[in-house]
């Protein structure tokens, strides 16, 4: 076990002192999570809603002007749009032409005596045709002012009607109803009722997590060059010539390289978290859990490169074309979600796609528990890995 360790400490030392490899292992996920997440920041955070629309009244009548009004005065619609009552609509007709304004609804001459003689009357709604989402839904808001005002209006008939056959005079029973003139938009009331929103992850802390996933396998790149750089120079040779045996010389160069790729992970957790203010979530063990269990991935990642490769150049052409079709399945430059359905049987190969999973799911506030199955997947490929890796290895 003591052979293991020193072969673990010499390979770490190694390591550590190569400049290049140092900055790329530590530097660059810091520089391109920093630059990818300040250039998407906005994506995926929730904003205000304030689309503006309009309401004209042409109507030469009292009934017009009230609707406007009332309509303007619900609480729930100022939250949402940016409302103003106007009377200029060739104004307002070429605003919503320009895009100015998203919609607006034109309450037309004669709607007061529409009302009063119970006749039909019909409003408009124009849109801007560059903005169909968001003029629907106003569109949708004007459906309801109307049904709501269509109601009110069947109330009269129908009350007026029943005193009539009673032989009340409508007037004799007071103002009730929407008999004072104006519109009852609080006949039926709505209880809102607020439901836990589920955290939405930013995209510096998606970068965060993409990234982290990424350079913990070129970790495993370095690695494989210093077992392979020994190789070629004979040292491990030497080593072999002492008293160590093949099993301690290969678990001291795994330590050795698993070391690394924890430090480097908590040099990115920390880094990220302290320098650019990542939310990695309430759970900062199961993170640490994923990131390790990664680390071994790359370690047996490692083992693979140094089996295939039997030189540092033929490494550079293998590992990190490996590594980015596991960081591109993974989800590490684009949410998996975005990705076409025949890639989906593909993604549960690479350690990235389960480590994104996790670290995606513990920064929304799931339990500690959401990250077992991914660990266990993760190991179960890194020890895959590996166990190729041994049976492919050339030790001399």
């Amino acid at each position: 076990m003591t052979r293991v360790f020193h072969i673990a400490v010499k390979d770490f030392k190694i390591l550590i002192r190569d400049k290049a490899a140092f900055l790329i292992m530590l530097g660059m996920p810091l520089v391109l999570i920093f630059i990818l997440g300040s250039a998407l920041g906005g994506v995926g955070e929730s904003e205000s809603i304030d689309i503006p629309v309009a309401i004209v009244s042409v109507d030469s009548g009292e009934q017009g002007d009230v609707f406007a009004d009332a309509i303007a005065d619900v609480e729930e619609l100022q939250d949402v749009f940016n409302l103003a009552v106007r009377d200029d609509l060739a104004a307002v007709r070429a605003e919503v032409e320009r895009g100015d304004l998203t919609a607006a609804l034109v309450i037309p001459e004669g709607f007061t005596a529409a009302l009063e003689a119970g006749e039909p009357v019909q409003l408009e709604v124009l849109q801007d045709p560059g903005s169909e989402m968001t003029a629907g839904i106003w569109a949708g808001v004007a459906r309801a002012a109307a049904a709501n005002l269509s109601a009110g209006q069947i109330m009269r008939i129908t009350a007026e009607g029943l005193l009539a056959e009673a032989g009340v005079t409508p007037g004799a029973v007071g103002d009730q109803g929407t008999g004072d003139g104006q519109v009852a938009f609080d006949a039926v009331t709505i209880e809102q009722v607020e439901v836990e929103q589920e955290k939405q992850v930013s995209m510096i802390d998606y970068y965060a997590a993409g990234q982290t996933g990424l350079f913990l396998l070129f970790g495993a790149m370095f690695g494989a060059f210093g077992f392979v750089k020994e190789r070629r120079e004979q040292t491990l040779a030497r080593v072999l010539a002492t008293p160590a045996s093949k099993t301690e010389v290969v678990a001291g160069k795994s330590l050795g390289i698993f070391a690394v790729g924890a430090a480097q992970f908590f040099v990115l957790f920390f880094g990220t978290r302290y320098l650019f203010g990542v939310d990695w979530g309430p759970t900062p063990g199961g993170i640490v859990l994923i990131g390790l269990a990664e680390v071994f991935a790359a370690t047996g990642l490692a083992m693979t490169l140094s089996a295939l490769g039997r030189s540092e150049r033929a490494i550079g052409g293998i590992g990190p074309t490996v590594i980015m079709l596991f960081a591109a399945l993974g989800g590490a430059m684009i949410p998996v979600e975005m990705m076409p359905s025949w890639i989906v049987p593909l993604q549960s190969v690479t350690p990235v796609y389960w480590a994104m999973g996790a670290f995606l799911d513990l920064m929304r506030g799931e339990a500690f528990g959401t990250a077992l199955a991914p660990f266990a997947a993760i190991v179960a490929l890194g020890a895959a890995m590996f166990a190729f890796g041994l049976w492919r290895l050339k030790y001399e």
